[in-house]
């Protein structure tokens, strides 16, 4: 049986059909475009207007200086927004991908944002830089130079000129060549993709292991002050110890509040140190300072400081996020870090009033067996983990209750992994925070999300993980990210596509209220080899373009496509389709889908725009789940958090193919099993 194909020619009497609703979408398209065959091309739009696909446009990197991506705008058939790519390299790429044209249609006009006049140049850092904005000239029109020292922060950048003479002074000055639209169209450029990202995961996961070996070994030092033998507190001991030595703390309980100014290990043994209620606990202004085995309670329950906030509005830096950061990152905390790079906490319990661990101003930290018990209520408490401008490796850790589990701000490059977050409101919420890897934690109850990742960072890998039971399971924002491997059981939300130009493979989707949804306006992301099982609804689609969930022969296994009459993945599946969707929930349905009329609506929906507007197809439904494994354990009641075998699979992990296994404390934060 051939496969049911909803882009290919249809019969005498649905060509009719079509020929008398394409005159009404066009109709209803052209007011959207200012234009019509037999006019002029329409004119560039301001970019503010446009929808925005390829590289962020709102990096650090571009945020912190002059830097610039070039910039393209394209008018498609079948769509009623103009696109807008940041890169004109991430434009050149659709041609190859025919699911652009099934989704937008084709490229009526393309305007490059051209810099003759803009005295290019590059950062010090190699960026494409230019003093002045650039000029829309139409993409056939313009000289390009490639291959030259400019980059963007995702790679080599394409920068187009209006004349051929100011492309080849700009060459003659920074390398490369100039070349024509065509041989832009055809090019291959050395950027960062999604697939590049994931590559990346296991390198992560390695360079974590290495900043955890690398404390370790700062926290090893001589011991030079026992408390209770060489002074009789802990602050007393913490004024004795000379640098790179290590101050003993023997069981007991310490009611004191502590500075640490000087590079030294405090290593508790069964002991507790409890704050009076007010302020941080612990405040560390040292770098290298590790803190291991000690309990600590007694924090101030301020969740932020309002002056510095207020500070913060008042600034004229253009940084929008700046009284978040101040009024964040000046609150109580259990241990508060401020300028504190190398901070080592490892074998700590924080019993948190407002945040359990405060990071900023650069205090990048390595966390190891961490618990942070917040407040019953989250509105009443703050972060088990609060990073602030300071990258942070967390493993094998635990947080319940408050606010978030961890929050971090422009903190690039921070590893979250096997680790177990209960009862918060988030379990890890990102702001601008790119190249982050978030691996195999597992997250019960969460008010809102699981994984929640705002603004629009770059190149988080966001694989392994387990979320059940909570209001959502994986919101991603941002671009070029990589969502795989997840588990996502019993949420009101399963997953969001938010990220653009992003790669959501080998995840299982199942009992959740909403499997996924597509909530970017224009897509751009791939969106395959995952699994759609006994969810309320598989999948929905917000305004937009029509989705195409496969890429080429590879599609996603849903439960409930392959009933009917035809051969198992021989018919397109849409789960958006009030037929298609209930096909899991409902199997007397397959007669209505099997009708000539709803065969009818689905090749109109497959080409007509005003008809697919808010629609997911995916033409290559798989005839059996992905990850048969995983489907079973989510499906079970009594199996605990999903474990996926992410790492060997992309050339990481142990020799003997295993994962590495959370600890107990991890394990039991999300179990209800108390610590033994």
């Amino acid at each position: 049986m051939t496969r049911f194909d909803p882009y290919g020619d249809p019969s005498l009497p649905v060509r009719l059909a079509l020929a008398a609703l394409l005159l009404v979408g066009a109709a209803a398209t052209a007011g959207a475009f200012v234009a019509d065959p037999e006019s002029a091309a329409p004119s560039p739009v301001a970019y503010d207007d446009v929808v925005e696909l390829g590289l962020s446009s709102e990096t650090d990197a571009l945020m912190a200086g002059s830097a610039t991506i070039p910039r393209t705008q394209v008018f498609y058939s079948q769509l009623q927004y103009v696109v807008g790519y940041n890169g004109v390299e991430s434009f050149a790429a659709t041609f190859d991908d025919d699911r652009t044209e099934r989704q937008f249609g084709y490229p009526v006009v393309a305007y490059v944002e051209t810099f003759d006049d803009a005295r290019p140049g590059t950062t010090e850092t190699g960026l494409f830089a230019a003093e002045l904005a650039g000029e829309w000239t139409p993409a056939p029109e313009a000289a390009y130079v490639v291959g030259s020292d400019a980059r963007s922060p995702a790679g080599e950048t394409v920068v187009p000129f209006r004349e051929r003479d100011a492309a080849e002074a700009f060459a003659a000055d920074h390398g490369g060549r100039v070349v024509g639209w065509e041989a832009v169209r055809g090019g291959s450029f050395d950027t960062d993709s999604a697939a590049a990202v994931r590559g990346m995961a296991p390198e992560r996961w390695a360079a974590a292991d290495d900043r955890v070996a690398a404390a370790e070994r700062r926290a090893d030092r001589p011991v030079s002050v026992v408390v209770g033998e060489d002074a009789p507190t802990v602050e007393a001991a913490l004024a004795a110890a000379p640098a790179n030595t290590t101050v003993v703390v023997p069981p007991g309980t310490y009611e004191e509040t502590l500075t640490v100014n000087e590079s030294v290990t405090i290593a508790g043994d069964d002991a507790r140190v409890s704050g009076d209620g007010n302020g941080s606990v612990i405040t560390v202004r040292a770098r290298d300072v590790a803190i291991t085995g000690v309990d600590i309670d007694g924090s101030g329950n301020q969740t932020r400081d309002p002056e510095a906030a207020r500070e913060g509005r008042d600034r004229d830096d253009g940084a929008w996020d700046t009284n978040i950061q101040l009024g964040y990152g000046h609150g109580d905390a259990g241990i508060r870090a401020i300028d504190a790079p190398g901070l080592f906490v490892d074998d700590v319990t924080i019993e948190a009033n407002a945040s359990g661990l405060l990071l900023r101003e650069g205090s990048r930290a390595v966390v190891r067996d961490l618990r942070v018990d917040g407040t019953d209520e989250w509105q009443d408490g703050f972060m088990g983990v609060t990073g602030m401008g300071s990258r942070v490796t967390v493993t094998d850790s635990a947080f319940s209750g408050g606010r978030d589990g961890i929050y971090l701000h422009r903190a690039d490059g921070s590893v979250v992994r096997n680790s177990a977050f209960a009862d918060n409101r988030y379990g890890v919420h990102l702001m601008y925070t790119g190249d982050a890897l978030i691996a195999d934690n597992a997250f019960r109850d969460e008010l809102f999300g699981g994984v929640t990742v705002m603004t629009r960072p770059s190149g988080n890998a966001i694989v392994g993980n387990d979320v059940r039971d909570s209001g959502a399971g994986i919101q991603a924002s941002g671009t070029r990210a990589y969502i795989g491997y997840n588990t996502l059981v019993g949420n009101e939300l399963g997953f969001s596509t938010s990220s653009r130009g992003s790669l959501y493979e080998r995840n299982v989707a199942a009992n959740n209220e909403l499997g996924a949804r597509a909530t970017t306006v224009v897509p751009s992301s791939r969106i395959v080899e995952n699994d759609f099982v006994a969810n309320a609804d598989h999948a929905a689609a917000g305004a937009g373009a029509l989705r195409v969930w496969a890429d080429g022969d590879r599609g996603n296994y849903w439960e409930g496509a392959n009933v009917g009459t035809h051969e198992p993945g021989e018919r397109a599946y849409r789960p958006t389709s009030p037929v298609d969707g209930a096909l899991h929930r409902e199997v007397a349905v397959v007669a209505v889908r099997e009708s000539p009329a709803v065969a009818l609506l689905d090749r109109l929906r497959g080409t007509v725009p005003g008809a697919r507007s808010g629609s997911i197809i995916d033409p290559a439904p798989a005839t059996e789940p992905y990850s048969p494994e995983r489907v079973a354990a989510a499906l079970d009641p009594d199996a605990g958090p999903v474990r996926a075998d992410w790492r060997p699979r992309f050339g990481g992990g142990d020799d003997d193919g295993n994962a590495d296994t959370m600890t107990t404390r991890a394990r039991n934060a999300t179990s209800g099993v108390a610590d033994a």
